[in-house]
């Protein structure tokens, strides 16, 4: 994650980063420790390995489909903001074994919100 999916993205190291993640899970799967669980920090660390590797799959398939940047989203191969992704949200599934990407409209703004905001709206980052 930190050298593929780091501070400054591209579509080609993001490409790269679900290949070797793919390659991760299969390794992950294959993982045993011996021993009991008490006491042991390599049992523990066995069980969080899956969720790390979720999550990771998770942010890079996002990286992957969001064509700008934005805040601590960095895209060297598209440095502008796109105002379409401040309008919608990416949400993560689960899908078989794998995950599905979908984008869904960000909800209004509440009135009571928008006034404390001075009627910006603060998630575009205006």
């Amino acid at each position: 994650m930190q050298s593929l999916v780091g501070i400054f993205r591209t579509e080609e190291d993001l490409a790269k980063s679900l290949v070797e993640l793919e390659k991760l899970k299969q390794r992950a799967a294959k993982v045993k420790v011996e021993g009991s669980r008490l006491f042991n920090p390599g049992w523990h660390l066995s069980r969080d390995l899956k969720s790390m590797l979720t999550v990771s799959e998770a942010v890079a398939r996002q990286c992957a489909s969001r064509k700008e940047s934005r805040g601590a989203h960095s895209r060297i191969d598209y440095p502008s903001m796109d105002d379409k992704w401040g309008q919608q949200n990416s949400i993560i599934s689960r899908d078989g074994s794998g995950m599905k990407l979908r984008q869904a409209p960000v909800n209004p703004m509440p009135a009571e919100l928008r006034e404390l905001g001075g009627g910006r709206q603060i998630i575009r980052g205006q």
